[in-house]
């Protein structure tokens, strides 16, 4: 599948202002590409959420993100994963939720728990949905492609935790909307695990250009105003863990990796989209080499009723 034949490059939405025209790693042709590559070694009967994860993941440190907020949300609490008498399924809010790779781990590793994904692009969220089914797991891993500002998920009933990794920098300024959204969507006293970028320092001229460009990030706030819009929505017990020096490691060996397989990944991907892949990662390492780019791991909870 050419990138141009699998490209949704703007999406028009009060939950992002973004175009990511120019992120080749949004293209869903690369994921059948990869898909491909796997049943050519692989029976699609034997394939498995882990074996879909590398092709679906579009964040840093692999699968950690999704295992710290599985302890976090104390998904394997000896009660809950043994099915107690009177024990309900955790119920998780995955918003930009992407390829879907950490719900479907989540749905496999922990089978008494509903992921629903919240995806705004519909190519990318038509893709995560024939994963989730080739995998069997579309009963406790479900699929909305709604924009969370006008439709709550999940029939308006409120999740007990909310996961989201790298999807908030994809929205602009006005993010006042979507954080109430979000904060509707958890029950009180529920518990969120994101991760997202922020300005750590101020953003130089070229910093902002790569951003909207390339990284498809039209606006990012400073610490100080990421935390005080957790509290007017309603967020409590926040806790700010600053990623840099994690993921600036994985970010320049991805980006190492990714060049030193070229030839690799011409024969899968076509030249275009190995291109704007190369372009996208070393695109990141600059950025985060630079410094004023900040990560963090924010884990916090909504205000009790």
């Amino acid at each position: 599948m050419s990138p141009d034949a699998a490209r949704k490059t703007e999406v028009s939405s009060e939950a992002t202002t973004a175009n990511f025209g120019g992120m080749g790693i949004y293209v869903d042709g690369r994921t059948a590409n990869e898909l491909g590559e796997l049943l050519k070694t692989k029976p699609a009967a034997d394939v498995t959420a882990r074996d879909l994860y590398n092709m679906s993941c579009m964040h840093y440190l692999e699968d950690e993100p999704m295992q710290r907020a599985a302890e976090f949300f104390e998904l394997g609490d000896t009660g809950f994963a043994s099915g107690a008498a009177g024990s309900s399924p955790h119920t998780i809010l995955d918003f930009g939720s992407g390829f879907a790779g950490d719900a479907r781990l989540i749905a496999a590793d922990y089978p008494r728990c509903k992921v629903t994904c919240v995806e705004l692009q519909p190519h990318i969220h038509a893709a995560a949905e024939h994963f989730t089914a080739m995998v069997g797991l579309q009963q406790c891993c479900v699929h909305e492609c709604v924009d969370i500002t006008h439709t709550a998920p999940n029939g308006g009933a409120p999740f007990d935790h909310l996961f989201s990794v790298l999807a908030i920098l994809h929205v602009g300024a006005e993010r006042s909307k979507l954080w109430g959204a979000l904060a509707a969507a958890v029950k009180p006293g529920g518990s969120v695990y994101i991760e997202d970028y922020y300005a750590a320092a101020p953003l130089s001229a070229r910093d902002t250009e790569q951003l909207a460009g390339v990284v498809a990030c039209p606006y990012l706030p400073s610490k100080e105003e990421y935390l005080a819009t957790l509290q007017q929505a309603g967020f409590v017990d926040v806790q700010w863990e600053v990623m840099n020096d994690r993921w600036l490691p994985f970010i320049a060996t991805r980006e190492e990796r990714f060049r030193g397989a070229a030839e690799r990944n011409t024969a899968v991907h076509g030249a275009a989209l190995t291109a704007e892949l190369g372009l996208f990662y070393s695109t990141v390492l600059e950025l985060f080499t630079r410094g004023n780019l900040g990560g963090v791991r924010i884990r916090a909870r909504k205000a009790a009723a």
